[in-house]
């Protein structure tokens, strides 16, 4: 089983280069085989007692790498040097205990404290996984019963020595089955979460507009409608606002496509660095621009046009173009207020008929849809 696991985790790492967490589960399970083929041969006999040594390094390296990549699956850098200090006290610990008596209390407790540690602090960082479902509350437990199994293995080993024919064949039966179900559950469910992650970052990059990396119009099509949805039923406050860059078309005849794209990039860097974290950014396409703007603002400025403030925001933004070897940038706009019941094409129709009236109009303006605002027809941005 141990072996499948290794295949499946390998093909991830191999054809999800960004799943770095497979490389790390792969060579767990990896390390399994090699614990389990010298637990194999130790029961066979006949082979040197270093092979003891080898079947527990293999096993402590199980779980280290388990940890890792479940640290690594968090979103977190690889803790590959907390990880190799944490295997090197483990073998510590197992060459202390060549002097010691097997099967006696204080020895097992030592021969799994290791592995007890390991999987509990696998278990604290599968409870950081911020992913919505049960499967990361339900791998926590798995690793939580690990933890618990490994201390309880010692005093179930004395139980049976005292009382019990046969008794250490019984208890590495009883321990080899219980070890082996814990780890296939846990790869099972660490199997799950990878591959959705494998699949959320497809659907990431199928959205984003690979040059400015905004969302593109798969991503306005899946998101835009729930926005609306949410307004709709909730009664909230949704604007969109359509840009147009201007004279974009002269910057790529004249300076080159090359100095358009950075334009481009440089104009999303803006969107972002100006909007809110729950404003929707598209790239529609060539040199339009969306934005979905919800009014969720309270106090003083409530009631304000927050989409208009972006809009003059993004303005004042653009005046550190010529310092940064750029092409001065204008835009040209339109904003409108989400109307309930309106479908989405509706509301970016009529936000971009404004866009070109301020185009039309001159350029390097704004304009807001007089119902929505019946105090503010259109203003210019230059001034």
């Amino acid at each position: 089983m141990a072996m499948l696991f290794v295949i499946a985790y390998g093909m991830i790492a191999l054809s999800q280069t960004r799943q770095r967490a497979s490389g790390w589960f792969m060579l767990s399970y990896a390390l399994c085989c090699v614990a389990a083929i010298c637990q194999l041969l130790m029961q066979l006999g006949g082979w040197p007692h270093w092979i003891i040594l080898i079947g527990y390094g293999a096993f402590l390296g199980t779980v280290t790498t388990m940890w890792t990549g479940v640290e690594v699956l968090a979103g977190r850098k690889a803790p590959k040097r907390q990880a190799a200090i944490a295997w090197g006290l483990g073998m510590a610990l197992r060459f202390a205990l060549l002097a010691g008596t097997p099967h006696s209390l204080p020895y097992e407790l030592v021969f799994q404290l290791p592995f007890a540690i390991m999987s509990a602090r696998t278990m604290v960082a599968v409870r950081s996984i911020r992913r919505q479902g049960a499967i990361p509350s339900l791998l926590a437990g798995i690793f939580g019963l690990s933890c618990f199994h490994f201390i309880a293995k010692p005093f179930l080993v004395v139980l049976l020595t005292a009382g019990v024919r046969n008794a250490v064949q019984v208890y590495v039966a009883v321990s080899s089955v219980s070890t082996g179900v814990l780890l296939v559950a846990a790869g099972l469910f660490l199997l799950l979460l990878v591959i959705q992650k494998a699949l959320d970052d497809t659907i990431v990059d199928a959205e984003t507009d690979a040059l400015t990396l905004l969302a593109n119009r798969r991503a306005l099509s899946r998101i835009a409608p729930r926005l609306l949805t949410e307004a709709n039923d909730a009664g909230r406050v949704l604007y969109a606002m359509v840009i147009d860059l201007d004279h974009f078309k002269r910057i790529n005849d004249v300076l080159g496509h090359a100095v358009g794209d950075q334009v481009l990039v440089a104009f999303a860097d803006i969107l972002r660095g100006q909007a809110a974290p729950e404003i929707l950014a598209v790239r529609m396409g060539g040199e339009e621009f969306a934005l979905f703007i919800p009014d969720v603002e309270k106090g003083p400025a409530a009631g304000d046009n927050p989409a208009a403030r972006l809009g003059w925001a993004i303005r004042q933004a653009l005046k550190s173009f010529p310092e940064r070897g750029l092409p001065g940038l204008t835009f040209s706009g339109g904003i409108v207020r989400y109307r309930p019941g309106e479908t989405l094409e509706a509301l970016l129709g009529r936000a971009d008929e404004l866009a070109y009236g301020a185009k039309n109009g001159g350029r390097d303006q704004l304009r807001l849809d007089r119902d929505d605002m019946p105090t503010q027809r259109c203003f210019t941005l230059a001034a």
